[in-house]
């Protein structure tokens, strides 16, 4: 399925999340039309000021002059106060607002989405082209009121002192910026390139940490430092490539302000030869010059941050997409779920590859299941639509009754807790794995599931108990102690749908014995789908799944399914071979 983008991040985008914060806004609109004016100002009275010396007026008029100078550079220097400090709010409100709309809206996208992208290159687009809007706002209201006020008042100034010396400079400034628009314009795509391999590195390095034990095992340190290499010299092409046409576009005010100040010298000089130019006139001239330059670089990096923050914003527009999975409009909630479960005649197909053909079970409440098969058969990918992971191509998945298609996500995801043969734990203490965010568990709560997943007897050999940080991915722990660890955590969460997917792949046989005996009492009071390959784990099942190629080839108790002489009977054979075979 297609799924189209809701929301553009464009600058209407952009505009909308300013908008929340107007008043800090406003604030530096105002402070940098006011600062810009004043700023504007000073040299102009500077000029007044020369031409009262020349014209020998007495002291109290220069005094008054001198006086008027200083409180309009006051005055200045409190409203770029204001602006810098309105700015500041602006920049890191909205930034702070973006970067949690998009976290938030990253926790909504379906497995194949993470699996398009990179965790390296989300990262990227979260820190790296975030950090683009960021300087763009605080450059942008920091500097773009008072700049553009400054050029006009100036303008406006310089035009009652010689409107045709006036009108060159304007006629240059004029060019030189509709030049620069029209230069400037394909920046955008091409810094969106240089971001794009800026992720791709982003996506190396954390890559190769995530699997540096891999890495050494196989040694595979030579290899993977040279792919960094390849990728790290396409970064600093695709850089180089936009700098080349990044610095004339940004040079350009600095080469338009040498111009400027080479007609202003000659022609104001001439027309203060001749008379029609005042000696304070032609210093407002030069110093507005200097003025000019400034408030030039400044427009001139605004716009060079103006177009590399649309590259940027195009690479948060994925993160923006509709999710394929949502809640629909008037969806219904599930209080107090019992746990029955029933596939109505479901079928998964993806990338045209029928992975789940025509499944209809019904699953009692309070029961425990078990599904066995082979590796590929489909068994971990029909659980996955009870949570709606993804959804069937054909037929319903019910709970309680209820298409989970029509009941709220949330409620559905409350109501199964899974333990998956892979676990993911995150670099905290470990008793913080256990909670998983449940701040109301009490130590009594904590304390049984602990026991119940027999990682307690893991414990004495951890360096702080439960207090032991379990490194990145949990890294500081066994296989066998993670997925314990993972238990305990579906335990605390109380579901009323329980799902080991595999889940004690990594333990012996005796510890496995051992869990599935202290669970027992568990398993009853909900229910239950055990997902496994070791037939030990699931005989005492009141019934058994076999699913063969995405299709269900056999149900029924152990003794049942023995029985029969089919499917189940030569697993069982199997696995009986295979563990005469290991103890021979």
């Amino acid at each position: 399925m297609v799924v189209q983008n809701a929301v553009r991040a464009d600058m209407r985008w952009l505009g909308s999340f300013i908008l929340r914060h107007r008043g800090a806004a406003v604030g530096a609109v105002i402070s940098g039309v006011f600062g810009g004016v004043t700023a504007a100002l000073e040299p102009y009275i500077v000029g007044t000021i020369v031409d009262h010396v020349q014209r020998g007026v007495n002291l109290d008029q220069i005094v008054r002059d001198i006086v008027l100078l200083i409180v309009m550079g006051g005055a200045t220097v409190i409203a770029f106060f204001g602006q810098r400090y309105f700015s500041g709010i602006i920049a890191y409100s909205v930034v702070f607002d973006i970067r949690r709309e998009l976290f938030d809206h990253l926790l909504t996208f379906e497995n194949a989405f993470f699996q398009r992208y990179p965790t390296g290159d989300l990262l990227s687009r979260m820190n790296a082209d975030l950090d683009m809007v960021w300087r763009l706002l605080a450059i942008g209201f920091n500097r773009f009121g008072s700049a553009l006020f400054t050029v006009i008042t100036a303008i406006v100034l310089l035009a009652s002192v010689s409107l045709p010396l006036t009108a060159v400079v304007f006629v240059v400034l004029l060019l030189s910026t509709v030049f620069q628009l029209r230069t400037g314009g394909p920046l955008a795509a091409l810094f969106e390139r240089v971001q794009d391999q800026a992720g791709v590195l982003s996506a190396d390095v954390q890559d190769a940490v995530s699997g540096i034990q891999t890495i050494k095992t196989f040694g595979r340190e030579t290899g993977v430092a040279e792919k960094f290499r390849a990728d790290n010299r396409e970064y600093r092409r695709v850089w180089l490539f936009f700098k080349r046409r990044n610095e004339p576009v940004g040079m350009l005010p600095n080469m338009i302000s040498q111009l400027t100040a080479g007609i202003v010298v000659l022609f104001g000089g001439i027309m203060t030869v001749q008379g029609m130019l005042t000696l304070g006139n032609f210093t407002q001239f030069l110093i507005y010059l200097g003025v000019l330059s400034g408030v030039l670089l400044q427009l001139g990096t605004i716009y060079q941050r103006y177009q590399q923050t649309a590259g940027a914003m195009e690479r948060l527009t994925p993160l923006l997409r509709s999710p394929e999975i949502a809640d629909v409009s008037k969806a219904e909630s599930l209080e107090d779920a019992r746990g029955e479960i029933t596939f109505d005649r479901v079928s998964v197909t993806l990338d045209g590859t029928r992975l789940l053909q025509d499944i209809t079970l019904s699953i009692p409440s309070g029961a425990v299941v078990a599904f066995v098969g082979p590796t590929g058969s489909g068994k971990t990918l029909l659980v996955n639509l009870l949570a709606r992971v993804l959804d069937p191509t054909e037929g319903r998945v019910l709970i309680d009754g209820h298409d989970v298609r029509n009941l709220k996500l949330r409620d559905v995801r409350s109501a199964i807790a899974f333990v998956p043969q892979s676990t993911f734990l995150f670099s905290r203490a470990l008793h913080e794995n256990v909670r998983m965010g449940r701040a109301d568990l009490t130590q009594e709560e904590l304390d049984r599931a602990i026991l119940i997943s027999r990682i307690s007897s893991d414990l004495p050999q951890l360096p702080h108990g439960v207090e032991t940080l379990v490194g990145e991915k949990g890294v500081m722990l066994s296989g066998g102690q993670k997925q314990r660890v993972a238990i305990a955590r579906a335990l605390v969460h109380d579901p009323a749908i329980l799902v080991l997917d595999d889940a004690l792949s990594s333990v012996d046989t005796h510890t496995a014995a051992d869990i599935l005996s202290g669970l027992r009492q568990v398993l009853r009071s909900r229910t239950s789908i055990i997902i496994a390959h070791r037939i030990a784990t699931v005989k005492n099942a009141d019934m058994i799944v076999v699913l063969d190629n995405g299709r269900i080839v056999e149900q029924g108790t152990h003794s049942e399914l023995l029985s029969r002489g089919g499917f189940y009977k030569r697993m069982v054979e199997r696995e009986l071979q295979e563990e005469a075979y290991a103890d021979g």
